[in-house]
């Protein structure tokens, strides 16, 4: 288990007959209760094993009260594993990208919202704002576009790079936003995090 990091394993009579799992805590149990415990000492019978096409919600409960639970395949044979610590690295992983564009959308509409007139950022956007809420990305996008715009800022940076990065990112928050069943691309929370940096830097001067 030390050598190949793994927490728990399956104790298995045949490939579909969960006896039980091997955990470190209940190795602890077993040796704290005697410390010539045998290994069927330390075997924890309440191990769970749940059909790979269950729903993960469902299973929470489950896995908060052990840890971990093992998963049978298609043909019942017991064939995986899924941790809390599964379950944290792949909600971490979809909530990125919306905690980011969410951070994102704050910056852009802080900065616009300190430097530009209403009337004007609906002149921009050819439509009634009735408020800074009601901006979306592409008007965010006309707005910083506006060279008269730009120019209050004093950013250090080049208009047309930014402006096509965040056109980049536009198409990036579509898909994530409407749920695209395509993988984002590698780098994607890579450049939003670097936008999200530089928006931090550069909004103060706005």
């Amino acid at each position: 288990m030390l050598l190949n990091g793994y927490s728990q394993l399956a104790v298995l009579n045949g490939p579909r007959n969960l006896r039980g799992a091997v955990t470190w805590q209940s190795i602890a149990h077993a040796r704290h209760a005697d410390p010539n415990a045998k290994l069927t000492d330390a075997i924890d019978p309440e191990a769970v094993a749940v059909r790979y096409d269950r729903e993960l919600i469902d299973v929470l409960p489950e896995l908060q009260r052990c840890g971990y639970v093992f998963v049978r395949s298609e043909d019942n044979v017991v064939a995986g594993i899924v941790t809390t610590a599964d379950v944290v690295q792949a909600y971490g992983e979809m909530a990125m990208p919306f905690y980011q564009i969410g951070e994102l959308d704050r910056s852009l509409r802080r900065i616009i919202t300190r430097r530009v007139d209403l009337d004007l950022v609906g002149k921009l956007c050819n439509r009634s704002i009735n408020s800074f809420d009601d901006l979306s990305m592409g008007d965010y996008l006309r707005v910083l576009d506006d060279t008269s715009v730009w120019s209050t800022l004093g950013w250090p940076l080049d208009r047309r790079t930014f402006i096509d990065r965040l056109h980049e990112i536009r198409h990036i928050r579509n898909d994530v936003m409407h749920f695209n069943p395509d993988p984002p691309p590698p780098d994607t929370i890579d450049k939003l995090r670097k936008v999200n940096s530089l928006l931090r830097h550069y909004g103060e001067l706005a």
